[in-house]
């Protein structure tokens, strides 16, 4: 009895439970994965777009007959039958594409025979079209297009991602947009004749992202779409502009070009004048680096000056630069070249030191208001500097190239500063003596004792003027050669006179030291020189009875000019034993010589000179009086 009450009780208990139990707890467990979802989009050129799922489902356990794809865009048509593919093999399952009714947005794929999918890997495409202008999916983007397309939310994340936009063939191809998503999204382009491929790639998309993929197209791939929105509205009829007024522009700027060709040529023939008037001050000619005939060098000028610059702006670099290397060469000035003219009639005087051999005040020159050494010059350059600089600052947003090719081609008003100055001129007498015979006296000072030399500054005085200097009563006198003559206080008799000159190069931009000893012919000097300077031949003096030996230094310096001149003076100073009487007999010791024997003293010269001078012959032309 015990048994049958519990046998009943058992079965009661299993049927209940059997009872309570859920469907899906008694269909056992089941699982599927979305592996991955390759978009394909097709656009035609009417903005109309083919949108194609390839999704893929792997099955680990139970029977599926119901799928869901969320995210779609609602106003999408859907194809509303699809396949479903095992990935190995076998026969396909249909199945069709509904709209879930509460839930906008999300497509179930249902399959209506059978058990449904079981274990294994399954593939199925799932499309539906798209008005791509309608959903403003395509907008306007600057001068092209922007489609942006979201993909549906991944549900449980996958990796290589990937959507390939197919699009009408247009002369600029697509490429990818700069959005969040695009510093992470690899794009590959491929052109053909009729259609143009963009396959974009993300390496991993995240659960539940839904991933904006976005391209830039060219509005020409849609030739069917007329939206407004997208098109911009055709231009307003006007009039055609006037002859005038459609040129204003370009006649300004051509105006403006010829003015500075005329501002140019300008300032190059007042340098060009002035470099003329200065060079004739110092009995020279001046000399262009490019001498063009019948004074067209500064009309050439202003303009290679002017179409450098145009083309620095609008044309060529290259050629700009070849130009303002040009307008530079016709600007620039050599050395003014001296002018070769027998010397007039003049006479040695005294000037006065200061005067002659220290650097007084520079007397203007024409070229001061164009010589960057002089203040005047430096300000007016900086303020043309100061000038184009304001003028690239302003202009910049305006022109472009502007805030460069000004300040190159503004090079060409450089040599206008730096040449033709007054350190190319010729120097005046005045100026080579203060350059080499002022350091020789020094010089001269530091070897001997002037208190026993007689040392003057002598003149060629050539008529009263301005340029040169003062004799010793004050007078203003025109001297066109400067020289040092000194001579010993108590001199060899015939000795009359040491000078030191100056012999200018060809060129007359220097000068070397020369020294001239003059003496009477038959004396006691002339006997002296001709042992001290031997075999250097005489030439006449100024007067009949005058000689002169014309002698260098070993080197073209005030120093060795100096020392030569000392030794000279030294050499021809009138007390030696051979100009005094003889000396009385010396009281001399009568006992036993206790000193030792005194070597005997040795002397050495150049060239058999006792001296030891660097005498250089010279041809017998006649010494300048």
């Amino acid at each position: 009895m015990l048994r049958h009450r519990l046998a009943t009780l058992l079965v009661a208990s299993a049927s209940a439970a059997l009872t309570c139990a859920s469907p899906a707890r008694a269909a056992g467990w089941q699982e599927m994965h979305e592996t991955s979802d390759d978009v394909r989009i097709e656009v035609e050129p009417d903005g109309m777009a083919t949108v194609q799922h390839h999704l893929r489902y792997r099955v680990v356990a139970g029977n599926f007959k119901t799928f869901e794809l969320v995210g779609v865009d609602p106003r999408g048509e859907i194809t509303p039958e699809v396949a479903f593919t095992p990935e190995k093999g076998g026969t396909e399952v249909i199945a069709r594409v509904e709209r879930a009714p509460k839930a906008p947005g999300t497509l179930h794929i249902m399959i209506d025979e059978g058990k449904g999918l079981g274990r294994g890997t399954y593939v199925v495409d799932v499309s539906y079209r798209l008005d791509l202008v309608a959903t403003k999916m395509l907008t306007r983007d600057g001068a092209m297009w922007k489609l942006a397309w979201t993909a549906p939310p991944a549900p449980e994340g996958h990796d290589g991602a990937r959507v390939v936009f197919q699009l009408p063939a247009a002369p600029t191809g697509p490429r990818l947009a700069a959005t969040a998503e695009s510093t992470t999204t690899l794009s590959t382009l491929r052109r053909s004749a009729e259609r143009d491929e963009l396959e974009l790639v993300r390496a991993h998309v995240p659960r539940g992202e839904a991933v904006t993929w976005a391209a830039r197209v060219d509005p020409k791939a849609f030739p069917r779409v007329s939206a407004s929105e997208l098109r911009a509205p055709p231009p307003a009829s006007v009039e055609p502009p006037s002859l005038i007024g459609s040129n204003l522009k370009r006649a300004l700027v051509a105006c403006g070009f010829a003015v500075l060709a005329g501002v140019l040529a300008a300032l190059l023939r007042d340098k060009q004048k002035a470099v003329r008037a200065a060079a004739a001050l110092r009995t020279a000619r001046a000399r262009p680096l490019v001498a063009l005939p019948w004074g067209t060098g500064p009309f050439a000028y202003g303009i290679v000056a002017s179409l450098a610059l145009a083309s620095l702006l609008w044309w060529s670099p290259i050629a700009g630069a070849l130009l303002v290397a040009l307008g530079m060469a016709l600007a620039a000035h050599r050395s003014p070249l001296p002018i070769t003219r027998p010397r007039g009639p003049g006479a040695w005087r005294p000037v006065s030191d200061p005067q002659a051999l220290l650097p007084g005040r520079l007397a203007p020159l024409p070229t001061d208001a164009l010589d960057v050494a002089t203040t005047r010059a430096r300000l007016v350059f900086a303020a043309i500097a100061c000038g184009v600089v304001a003028i690239a600052w302003l202009l910049r947003a305006r022109v472009p190239q502007i805030s460069i090719a000004l300040p190159l081609a503004s090079a060409v008003l450089v040599p206008i500063f730096v040449t033709g100055t007054r350190s190319q001129m010729v120097p005046t007498p005045t100026e080579l003596a203060s350059r080499i015979l002022r350091p020789a006296r020094d010089a001269l000072a530091s070897a001997i004792d002037l208190a026993h030399v007689e040392v003057n500054t002598i003149g060629r005085v050539v008529g009263a003027g301005v340029a040169g200097a003062r004799d010793a009563g004050g007078t203003s006198q025109a001297v066109d050669e400067v020289r040092l003559s000194c001579a010993p206080h108590d001199r060899t008799p015939g000795l009359r006179s040491i000078e030191l000159a100056l012999a200018t190069c060809p060129r007359g931009h220097g000068a070397v030291p020369e020294v001239f000893v003059r003496f009477d012919d038959g004396s006691a000097a002339a006997e002296r020189i001709a042992r001290l300077a031997r075999g250097v031949p005489l030439v006449p003096g100024r007067t009949p009875e005058e000689r002169v030996v014309r002698l260098f230094p070993e080197e073209a310096t005030p120093r060795a000019a100096a020392a030569l001149v000392a030794k000279l003076v030294l050499s021809l100073e009138g007390r030696r034993a051979t100009d005094r009487p003889d000396p009385p007999d010396p009281i001399r010791w009568k006992g036993k010589e206790r000193r030792s024997p005194r070597a005997a003293a040795r002397t050495s010269g150049v060239g058999g000179s006792p001296l030891g001078l660097a005498c250089v012959a010279v041809a017998t032309s006649a010494v300048p009086a």
